[in-house]
């Protein structure tokens, strides 16, 4: 009769720890974990988000844990851009958040942490996905415009090289 008992309340202990820590499996990935930026400039953080359970998970919202009175969050990326849930071995791939440095940044790493919450529904808000990152700030170099801008630029200056070209034949004329 103990035994039956002992093997009943073992049998009892393991559906509840199997129940207990059932949870929703995502894996959160960014492209860069450690972005850098001149002082004043921006980065934003991307990757993937891929549901690897097998049920649908819900993406309920977000946090990130950053304290440096410098540098600003901007985590609306994530709310506009990701979809309300992920299927059963779905995954997504976007930005999630932009971090901004203060014109008085000094030089250095700062780190954070990223987390994604959530569950099996849209009522959940447990942590799903969680993944660090670093933002190395240096205040000695200017920021670097895009390569868009430099073409712009030079298209702009062809333009009126072209122009003036022009201009100098109908004047020998």
């Amino acid at each position: 009769m103990q035994k039956r008992l002992l093997a009943g309340i073992f049998s009892l202990a393991i559906v509840a720890t199997s129940v207990g820590t059932a949870h929703a499996d995502a894996i959160l990935t960014f492209t860069s974990t450690t972005l850098s930026t001149a002082t004043g400039g921006t980065v934003e953080f991307d990757g993937t988000l891929t549901n690897t359970g097998e049920t649908d998970l819900y993406l309920n919202g977000d946090g990130v844990i950053l304290n440096y009175a410098d540098l600003t969050v901007d985590d609306s990326i994530f709310y506009v851009d990701a979809p309300l849930f992920l299927s059963a071995g779905g995954s997504y791939t976007g930005a999630f958040f932009d971090v901004t440095t203060d014109a008085v940044t000094l030089s250095g790493s700062y780190s954070g942490t990223y987390t994604i919450q959530g569950g099996t529904d849209s009522d959940s808000f447990d942590d799903i996905a969680t993944e660090d990152f670093t933002v190395n700030v240096d205040s000695n170099v200017p920021d670097v415009p895009e390569p868009n801008s430099f073409l712009l630029i030079g298209t702009g200056m062809t333009i009126l090289a072209v122009l003036r070209l022009r201009q100098i034949e109908i004047l020998r004329e």
